[in-house]
C-alpha cells in the first residue's frame, strides 16, 4: 500500500479515495477568499459525529466560527498572542533553518497566527458532559473521545477538496474564544480547525517509514 505515495495525485481536489485522502491530507495554512457552504461544513461535522467515543457517549460540540466579525475577533486574540509573546520570535529564527520543509512549516505557522481571520470558517471541537472512559477533560484518556472525532472531521474535508490545519491554538486564547462564541463553563474547546478551499496543494507528506515505527509482539 505504501505504492500510493509514488502515484497520489497532486492539486487541490476533493477525493472519493480514502487511501487518497489519507496519503494526501497535509496541514493547510493558505486558502482563498471563497466561503464554504453551510451544507459543506455540515457534511464534515457530520462525519465527526460517526466516529467512535467511549461507551458511544459521543461528548462533543462543535462550534463553527464562520461569521466574519466572529473569525476577525478571534483571529485578533490569536495575533496579539503571537505579536507579544516568544512565538514570533521562535518562528522568526526558525525560518533561518538550512531545512527547507522547517522553513515553509515555520512560514505557515506565521500566516496562521497572524491572518487566522483569513481562514473562511474555524472549527473548535468541544468536549461536553464528559464521562466515560473518564469525566476529567484534561486527561490524555478524555482526548480518546474527541480526537478520532477531529480526524473524520480533518479526512472529510480532503475528500471534499477543503483544506484544514489541526492546531492547539484554543489553549492561548482561551477565554477570548469562550466569550466570543459564549461556549459555557462545562464545554472544554480540544482543537482549533481552520478550513476553506485550499490556496496550496495537496499531496504527500514526509513521514517516517513504516519499518522505524512498527515492533511486532515484542519492543
Amino acid at each position: 500500500m505504501s505504492d500510493l505515495r509514488n502515484v497520489l495525485p497532486h492539486g487541490k481536489e476533493g477525493t472519493n479515495n480514502v487511501w487518497d485522502a489519507m496519503y494526501t491530507q497535509r496541514a493547510i495554512r493558505y486558502w482563498q477568499e471563497k466561503p464554504v457552504p453551510r451544507d459543506l461544513l455540515k457534511t464534515v461535522i457530520e462525519a465527526g459525529s460517526k466516529a467512535p467515543s467511549g461507551s458511544n457517549t459521543q461528548p462533543w460540540v462543535f462550534v463553527v466560527i464562520d461569521d466574519e466579525a466572529q473569525r476577525e475577533k478571534i483571529g485578533d486574540a490569536l495575533n496579539a498572542v503571537y505579536e507579544g509573546g516568544p512565538l514570533k520570535n521562535m518562528i522568526t529564527e526558525g525560518q533561518k533553518s538550512d531545512d527547507k520543509s522547517q522553513r515553509l512549516m515555520l512560514k505557515g505557522a506565521q500566516s496562521f497566527f497572524s491572518k487566522l481571520a483569513k481562514a473562511p470558517a474555524i472549527i473548535v471541537p468541544c468536549l461536553y458532559k464528559l464521562s466515560s472512559p473518564t469525566p476529567d477533560p484534561g486527561s490524555l484518556e478524555a482526548g480518546s473521545s474527541i480526537y478520532m472525532a477531529v480526524q473524520n472531521v480533518m479526512l472529510s474535508a480532503r475528500a471534499l477538496g477543503l483544506g484544514t490545519v489541526m492546531t492547539t491554538a484554543h489553549v492561548l486564547i482561551n477565554e477570548a474564544l469562550r466569550e466570543t462564541c459564549d461556549i459555557p463553563d462545562d464545554a472544554y474547546p480540544a482543537a482549533l480547525i481552520p478550513i476553506g478551499y485550499p490556496d496550496a496543494n495537496f499531496g504527500p507528506t514526509t513521514r517516517k517509514p513504516v519499518e522505524e515505527i512498527i515492533k511486532y509482539n515484542f519492543w
